[in-house]
């Protein structure tokens, strides 16, 4: 073995010494881009799929997740060969079978409501589950932005779901129903992109100043 290649054997063990995959977790923002472009997609062809059919309404958004859900698979393979991990992390894939069991429920109690033409709660469903799993993000990634975008996300559902209530407005399909899925929008589309955009530039200044 030459000396160079020795050198890079000792660079490798001292990586995989020092990355405890246990903890570790490697994130490619690029997957939130792509969550809050579906995010946006599901907000304006979910009630046309229902009211076409609730069979189609429960593809479509099936469909959607697993798309979601492929490219985020495929980032993370990627980020992770950076890294020389052939794996995902422990909490990588906490985070991925919490997302996958949050979604499961959401598409299915979707269906439900979907039936009774409920289709507002199903909005502030989403809104609810889906942030709460931006919470577990937050939490591991030690990002108090995503923290705080969950906690408004889940605050405006609840405040949402009460006024709509005490009004009767639940079945609404008026004015009140764009106001939730404008909510939709900006909980789970614009505020975690803007979120996800700022720490691609924190990384790439780290990058550069080699840190």
């Amino acid at each position: 073995m030459s000396e160079k290649d020795e050198v890079l054997r000792q660079i490798s063990e001292i990586k995989h010494h020092l990355v405890d995959k246990k903890s570790f977790f490697p994130y490619n923002y690029n997957a939130c881009h792509v969550w809050s472009l579906i995010a946006v997609v599901l907000t304006f062809v979910m009630i046309p799929s229902y009211e076409n059919s609730v069979i189609l309404g429960t593809l479509v958004n099936t469909l959607l997740i697993v798309i979601g859900f492929i490219v985020e698979g495929v980032l993370t393979k990627k980020v992770n060969k950076s890294y020389d991990l052939d794996d995902c992390t422990r909490r990588q894939s906490f985070v991925m079978k919490n997302f996958i069991m949050i979604s499961l429920f959401a598409i299915v109690f979707s269906m439900v409501l979907a039936m009774m033409k409920l289709y507002l709660l199903i909005f502030l469903l989403w809104l609810f589950l889906i942030s709460l799993g931006y919470l577990s993000v937050g939490f591991i990634l030690n990002i108090k932005a995503y923290e705080r975008v969950a906690i408004f996300n889940v605050l405006s559902s609840v405040a949402l779901l009460g006024y709509g209530a005490y009004f009767g407005l639940l079945e609404s399909r008026g004015t009140f129903l764009s106001v939730v899925q404008g909510m939709v929008i900006l909980g789970l589309a614009v505020l975690p992109t803007l979120v996800a955009l700022q720490q691609q530039k924190v990384e790439k200044s780290n990058k550069a100043c080699g840190v």
